[in-house]
């Protein structure tokens, strides 16, 4: 069923590229509750003409009771439907999210160059683009694929005065769900969506959108987030992948797994608490990680180790959820064994499901050695001792994999 222009008078628009469960489950579920018309846009044909369809999904609830949000008016065009999507530039259109991966995100310049073009010659005022990916420089990246994308100096003009790139945290699981309707997704009851206040434009009419919240210290957000709720859930994938567990309820109910992100999870927050104080107190923090490790304990949420865990080498960038509150904890000469071997674990991690990243991973240690590819990521040198560790407890666990003997303490690292 193809796109129509919504006409819906008095009720603002916003635009959401990517459909998948996060956009569905999360942000555009955040954006029609807080009174937008959201339309989507996507790749996947067949999902866009279920929305027009339909009009509508369900959002399921997953805390154990039978709590169904129905999510409308929705409508959703072709993310390659250049027409619809200018079309739709000219309606009372306030904001724009994205929810897509880091990876695709470039691609979306295209579309969003033609929004901003078509606002340009309309002479319409203000919006605000919100990347909502789980990439700490998600809206930069963004800006400069649509800075290349719009080659004429007026419109980049336009685009620097009318253009909000407003930087964000979100945080909700949304994992796998079945159903027997196409549109349907299951979402844990926790969220949170945090935007820096300092980068978005006063739009006309300004909306405030509820369930979003806005600050002046995002950094502080986007990296307890990262160092917590994100390297929290890697670790218990990447041990529950060597410890034979399917999902990562099933890997964190193990006593020991949980206890290891547990203490990881303390080591990140105390590099957290040290450098965003007092913003974070010691006992708030506590609290949230709590909270994360009561997430990950949900018995409704079945999220496979092998989805959690995907793409190893992102997750292993310098500054990402396993090398992050490292590289935090040593500038602060703080305590960060356990962290260590969460880096150790995710090199272990080949799933058989055709992850690239992890093949290449396997591929660079079998050809390279495990000392070169861990200095290759880290950037440290071989006679490095945090390097040395994470080499240590890298052949430690490799070789209980291969035994795949029962987890107990003493197959991990001694020092632990």
């Amino acid at each position: 069923m193809p796109f129509e222009a919504v006409s819906l008078p008095g009720k603002p628009v916003a635009i959401q590229f990517g459909a998948g469960n996060i956009g569905r489950g999360f942000i555009g579920a955040v954006l029609s509750k807080a009174g937008f018309h959201v339309v989507f846009a996507d790749v996947q044909e067949k999902i866009v003409n279920a929305l027009n369809e339909h009009g509508q999904y369900d959002v399921h609830i997953l805390n154990g009771e039978t709590q169904i949000e129905t999510i409308k008016p929705v409508s959703a065009l072709l993310s390659t439907d250049l027409k619809a999507i200018e079309e739709l530039a000219r309606k009372p259109l306030s904001i724009i999210t994205t929810a897509v991966g880091p990876n695709i995100l470039p691609r979306l310049a295209k579309p969003i160059a033609q929004i901003v073009r078509t606002r340009m010659a309309e002479h319409m005022g203000p919006i605000n683009i919100v990347a909502c990916e789980n990439l700490q420089n998600a809206t930069e990246k963004l800006r400069e694929a649509l800075e290349k994308e719009l080659s004429d100096e007026q419109e980049r003009l336009y685009m620097q005065d009318n253009v909000g790139f407003a930087v964000c945290s979100v945080d909700r699981i949304v994992p796998p769900f079945s159903s027997d309707k196409i549109l349907d997704v299951g979402v844990e009851p926790f969220y949170e969506w945090t935007v820096d206040s300092n980068s978005l434009k006063k739009t006309d009419p300004d909306v405030i959108i509820e369930g979003m919240h806005a600050t002046d210290n995002l950094d502080a957000y986007v990296q307890r987030k990262l160092f917590t709720l994100n390297t929290g859930h890697a670790i218990a994938a990447y041990l529950g992948f060597i410890d034979n567990k399917n999902t990562i309820l099933e890997a964190i109910s193990d006593e020991s797994i949980h206890a290891i992100v547990s203490r990881a999870l303390h080591e990140s927050g105390a590099a957290l608490i040290d450098k965003h104080s007092p913003f974070f107190s010691h006992e708030e923090h506590q609290e949230y990680v709590k909270k994360i490790l009561q997430r990950f304990s949900n018995q409704h949420l079945k999220d496979e180790v092998a989805r959690v865990g995907r793409e190893p080498l992102r997750k292993l960038k310098r500054g990402d959820r396993l090398l992050g509150p490292v590289e935090m904890c040593r500038e602060r000469s703080l305590e960060h064994d356990t962290l260590l071997l969460g880096v150790a674990a995710a090199l272990l991690f080949h799933p058989t499901d055709g992850d690239k990243e992890a093949t290449e991973v396997q591929e660079r240690i079998q050809r390279d050695g495990i000392e070169k590819v861990v200095s290759e990521l880290t950037g440290w040198e071989y006679d490095d001792v945090d390097l040395q560790k994470i080499i240590g407890d890298y052949n430690r666990m490799k070789s209980y994999a291969v035994q795949t003997s029962e987890w107990t303490e003493t197959t991990l690292p001694a020092r632990l």
